[in-house]
């Protein structure tokens, strides 16, 4: 499992153009929402922007972080990123999803559906 201290760390390592505020560096323990939602953000950023590569880079990240990681992780991802997110997928970028996305975005849709 994967730290939740270090994962600003993971994601700027993966991802150069995403940039942590100095208290997200090293969050405290249940700031891990905060560096989630940084993390959206910026991908939303470039989903508008059709920086497709960078969608896809993105995406990705977030599904090994989901898979990988806490409870906390996995609801942050869940709870701030597929929501920030949700709006902005279309069918292009529905594709660049990991199974593991498509499937928390499928549970949202079905829950605002309701």
């Amino acid at each position: 499992m994967l730290p939740d201290s270090k994962i600003s760390q993971l994601i700027g390592s993966q991802i150069p153009g995403v940039t942590f505020p100095a208290e997200q560096q090293v969050p405290a323990k249940g700031a891990i929402s905060k560096v989630i939602h940084t993390f959206a953000d910026y991908t939303g950023r470039m989903i508008r922007n059709e920086q497709l590569h960078e969608v896809k880079r993105c995406f990705h990240v977030a599904g090994v972080l989901y898979h990988n990681g806490s409870s906390a992780l996995r609801n942050a991802i869940e709870s701030a990123f597929m929501y920030t997110l949700s709006p902005l997928i279309c069918g292009k970028h529905k594709e660049l999803l990991p199974l593991s996305l498509k499937t928390v975005r499928l549970r949202h849709l079905q829950t605002i559906a309701i």
